[in-house]
C-alpha cells in the first residue's frame, strides 16, 4: 500500500464533535441488547415454537426491546457513518485532495474487518454490510443538501441491481430460515455444543448459504437511506451545529419520534384492522403508509432528541460518559461479539438456549457499562482503540500513533 500524502492525517481527539461520539456510544447499547437475542439463541427458539426460559417480565422486556431497539440502534450507527463519509470528503476536498482513493482504501479496509469478524466471530456482523453501503454512498457525496435526499431511489436501483444476480441463493436462504424448528434445532447443535473448529465450518457455512444472502437482500435496501439522512443532517449542520437548528429538532422529535413510537408500540395487525374497517380508500393507504414509514422513522426521533438533550448543560454533562465509548465505537463493537461469544457458545461457557431473556438483558446493561467505564480507562492511556488503530493504519497508509505521550488536555476530553 503507497504511503499517504503528509496532510492526510485522521481528526485529532480535540477536534471531535462531542454530539456524534455520544450518539455512536448510545447506539452501541441498542446493537448489544438486540444482538444478545442471536447470541443467546431466544430469537430462533422463539421464531420455532421452541420452550426458552423468559425470566421475570422477560416477554415484556423482550418486547419493547425488539419494539424500541430492533434495527433503529443499527439504522442510528448508519446515520453516523453517513455523516462520516460526508465529513472525510468535504476535509479532503477543502485540501485540494480527491477524496475517492483515500475513501476506497477506508471502506476496503471495513470490509476486511467485517469478513474477519464474520467469519471468524460472529456471522451476524454490520461492518462488511456497512463497507457495501459506503461503497454505494462514494458517487454521490458531492450533492448538496438539498439534493442528496433525492439519491435515495437511485441508490435503491443500485442495491437492486447488486442483489439480483443472486436472488435465487437469497431465495434459498430464505426457505432454510422459514424452516424454523430444523434450523434451531441445527444452530442449537452447532452453537450451544460445538468444538471452536467445528462451529468455525458451520459458521462459515451458515455465513456463505444463509446469513450472508439475508443480510445482503435485508439490511442493503433498509440501512442505506439512513447512510443518506446521515450525509444531509451533516450538510444541514444539524450534527455540527445542533444549537442553530434547535426549531428544527424540535419537530423531528414531534413528528418522528411520537408518530415513531406510536408506530413501533401499536401492533401491525390492529392498525391493518383499523385502516381495513375505513370505507374511504386513500385513508385506508394514508394510513398504512404513515405506519409503514414511522416504525423504521423513530431513528430520526431519536438523534434530534439526543441532539436537543446535548444542549442543555445538565443532560450535556451526564450524556459526556458515553462520549469515549463512542470515540472507540469499532472495537467495543468487536468485544461484545467476543465476550458474548464465549459465553453463549459451546467452546466457551456453552450457555446457548440456556439464559433467561430477562437475565442475558440484565446482563448486558452490566456489560455496557463496563464499556463505558473501559473506553475512559483506556482512553487515559492511549489515542484509540486497537480496533480504530487498525482501521486507520490500513486506510491511511502510514504509522499512526496509539499511545499519547502525556495526559488529553482538559479540551480534548470536554470535545472528545
Amino acid at each position: 500500500m503507497p504511503p499517504t500524502t503528509p496532510s492526510l492525517q485522521p481528526l485529532a481527539a480535540e477536534a471531535r464533535l462531542l454530539q456524534l461520539d455520544v450518539l455512536r456510544g448510545l447506539a452501541l447499547l441498542g446493537v448489544l441488547l438486540v444482538n444478545l437475542s442471536v447470541f443467546s439463541g431466544s430469537e430462533w427458539a422463539i421464531a420455532a415454537h421452541s420452550p426458552y426460559p423468559m425470566g421475570w417480565g422477560g416477554t415484556l422486556v423482550q418486547a419493547l426491546c425488539n419494539a424500541l431497539l430492533e434495527s433503529k440502534a443499527a439504522a442510528l450507527l448508519a446515520m453516523l457513518f453517513g455523516a462520516g463519509l460526508a465529513i472525510q470528503a468535504e476535509t479532503l476536498e477543502r485540501r485540494g485532495e480527491r477524496h475517492l482513493p483515500f475513501s476506497l482504501r477506508r471502506v476496503g479496509a471495513l470490509a476486511l474487518i467485517g469478513l474477519a469478524h464474520s467469519f471468524l466471530l460472529w456471522n451476524g456482523d454490520i461492518l462488511l454490510d456497512y463497507a457495501l453501503i459506503s461503497l454505494l454512498m462514494l458517487p454521490v457525496l458531492h450533492v448538496g443538501a438539498r439534493r442528496i435526499l433525492w439519491t435515495i431511489p437511485l441508490l435503491w436501483a443500485a442495491t437492486g441491481l447488486l442483489i439480483l444476480p443472486l436472488a435465487g441463493r437469497i431465495g434459498a436462504a430464505s426457505s432454510l430460515i422459514d424452516q424454523s424448528v430444523p434450523f434451531h434445532a441445527m444452530s442449537a447443535e452447532h452453537y450451544g455444543a460445538a468444538s471452536w473448529f467445528a462451529l468455525l465450518k458451520y459458521r462459515a457455512w451458515e455465513m456463505v448459504n444463509v446469513m450472508g444472502p439475508v443480510r445482503l437482500s435485508n439490511r442493503l435496501p433498509i440501512l442505506l437511506p439512513f447512510f443518506v439522512l446521515g450525509a444531509y443532517f451533516w450538510k444541514k449542520g444539524f450534527f455540527s451545529e445542533p444549537d442553530r437548528h434547535k426549531t428544527a429538532l424540535r419537530r423531528m422529535v414531534l413528528v418522528f419520534g411520537l408518530l415513531g413510537l406510536s408506530a413501533n408500540l401499536v401492533p401491525r395487525e390492529l392498525v391493518w384492522s383499523f385502516a381495513s374497517s375505513l370505507s374511504f380508500r386513500p385513508f385506508r393507504i394514508l394510513i398504512r403508509a404513515t405506519y409503514f414509514f414511522a416504525r423504521p422513522g423513530l431513528t430520526l426521533g431519536y438523534a434530534a432528541g439526543i441532539l436537543l438533550l446535548l444542549q442543555h448543560p445538565l443532560a450535556r454533562q451526564a450524556l459526556r460518559v458515553f462520549a469515549p465509548l463512542g470515540r472507540m465505537a469499532l472495537t467495543q463493537y468487536l468485544l461484545q461479539s467476543l465476550i458474548c461469544i464465549w459465553i453463549f457458545n459451546g467452546h466457551g461457557l456453552g450457555l446457548y438456549g440456556k439464559v433467561p431473556i430477562s437475565h442475558y438483558l440484565l446482563g448486558g446493561t452490566v456489560l455496557f457499562a463496563l464499556q463505558v467505564w473501559s473506553s475512559h480507562l483506556w482512553l487515559d492511556r492511549f489515542r484509540m482503540g486497537p480496533a480504530e488503530w487498525l482501521w486507520r493504519r490500513l486506510s491511511y497508509g502510514g504509522p499512526q500513533r496509539f499511545k499519547l505521550s502525556s495526559p488529553p488536555p482538559a479540551t480534548a476530553k470536554a470535545r472528545a
